[in-house]
């Protein structure tokens, strides 16, 4: 036997109670550090019930007054039709699905029945399920051609609402990471910029820091270098997590899909309510939702589809405060001359961050040489051309969403 044959398919109450509710519920989903929402009805309104101040009314001669009803904030998660599908050469497949069965003590080659290779199977396919899902929803963009492009992720929502007003995403640019305790600074800047509202809710135990790989890892260093037997003892042992201040500080783990894009900034951090992110996913909502596993004779290779519906956002701006990484900038200065040029600028990182950039000449003095030029942006790069006199660099600033301004030498 070289390969499995056997079709399976999900519909109905199976594609809930056995493939995805086991997913979306438990351990694995509180790692994510948000509220997940499984199957509720469509359109589906993510609610955050205010904590009311003062219910109590006085007994007066005429008896007691009517009471005023709660106050609830909602938002509407817009669901889109996801479709995930994979293949595999049916060898491949094949011994894939096999390991997880005989890695197990209490299974024989000889002797498997059709259960526990269908446990087997979902079990594969629902875990690239469970990260293409994780992914999409901090990183997807609807706007892309390709590559999580089924529905808008977290950041793509909270970039676009980072700004100065009320209404606004509190947001700042993060320290350099070269400084010390920097990962550190960044917490403590977060609680001390972190709107009223997010302050107020720390009682209630829901708040969380969700971060990425290279702020926790430069926490976690940090707190190693704390000379107590304790530190000591856990740089052995390891630490199963972190908190700061009492709040939990989560790894979102998006390093390997950050480093492709340049869209997002590589580095932030997030200090948020868990109620206030919600991810939900529906399978029960629309026609044709299912999951099938089937092998292809003619091409001989076994296939794993799923169509489903999902979506995330944020319900209040109040209950966020962000830290995002600087841009990481390539300037192209080849055609800059004493006299000035003709420049071009393209961000690797943290393009969706910036506002706009404007660049000027500098002499060896660091002198600034002529007027600063507002670069133009043509979606890809920005370009421009500076002139001046005895011109040795070119200063960028970086004007961000938030309203903080970068100044860069070239």
């Amino acid at each position: 036997m070289s390969k499995i044959e056997q079709a399976k398919s999900y519909t109905g109450q199976d594609l809930e109670t056995i493939f995805f509710r086991p997913m979306l519920n438990g351990p694995d989903a509180e790692k994510l550090g948000i509220r997940v929402m499984y199957n509720m009805p469509v359109p589906t309104v993510l609610h955050f019930w205010k904590r009311e101040g003062n219910i109590l009314q006085k007994y007066l001669s005429a008896g007691w007054s009517g009471g005023e009803p709660a106050a609830k904030f909602q938002k509407t998660i817009n669901l889109s039709k996801v479709k995930a599908e994979i293949g595999y050469s049916a060898e491949d497949y094949f011994n894939m699905v096999y390991e997880l069965i005989t890695n197990r003590s209490d299974v024989n080659l000889e002797d498997l029945s059709g259960t526990e290779l269908e446990v087997a199977e979902t079990a594969l396919f629902r875990e690239a399920i469970a990260e293409s899902i994780r992914a999409t929803m901090w990183l997807g963009d609807t706007s892309k051609e390709e590559g999580l492009n089924t529905f808008d992720g977290f950041l793509k929502q909270i970039t676009s609402d980072l700004g100065t007003d009320e209404e606004s995403v509190c947001g700042f640019l993060m320290p350099k990471n070269e400084e010390t305790n920097w990962a550190e600074s960044v917490f403590k800047q977060l609680w001390e910029k972190a709107p009223r509202a997010l302050k107020a809710a720390k009682a209630e135990g829901n708040l969380v820091f969700l971060v990425t790989s290279d702020v926790y890892a430069a926490y976690e260093e940090a707190l190693e270098n704390v000379l107590l037997e304790s530190a000591f003892i856990a740089r052995q042992e390891g630490r199963s997590t972190l908190s700061f201040r009492g709040i939990p500080v989560i790894d979102v783990q998006l390093a390997d899909y950050l480093e492709q894009q340049s869209e997002m900034p590589h580095s932030f951090a997030l200090l948020t309510d868990r109620r206030n992110l919600a991810l939900a996913v529906n399978t029960a909502a629309f026609p044709g939702t299912e999951v099938r596993m089937w092998y292809n004779p003619d091409q001989m290779e076994n296939r794993q589809r799923a169509v489903f519906m999902a979506g995330c956002d944020y319900l209040l701006p109040e209950l966020m405060s962000f830290a995002f990484g600087a841009a990481n900038l390539e300037c192209d200065t080849d055609s800059v001359t004493e006299s000035g040029g003709t420049l071009s600028v393209t961000a690797r990182s943290g393009n969706v961050m910036i506002e706009k950039i404007q660049a000027v000449g500098v002499n060896a003095e660091g002198e600034p040489q002529g007027e600063p030029v507002l670069l133009d942006f043509d979606g890809e790069c920005y370009s421009g051309s500076i002139t001046g006199t005895g011109i040795t660099q070119v200063q960028l600033s970086v004007g961000y969403k938030n309203g903080e301004v970068q100044t860069v030498l070239v």
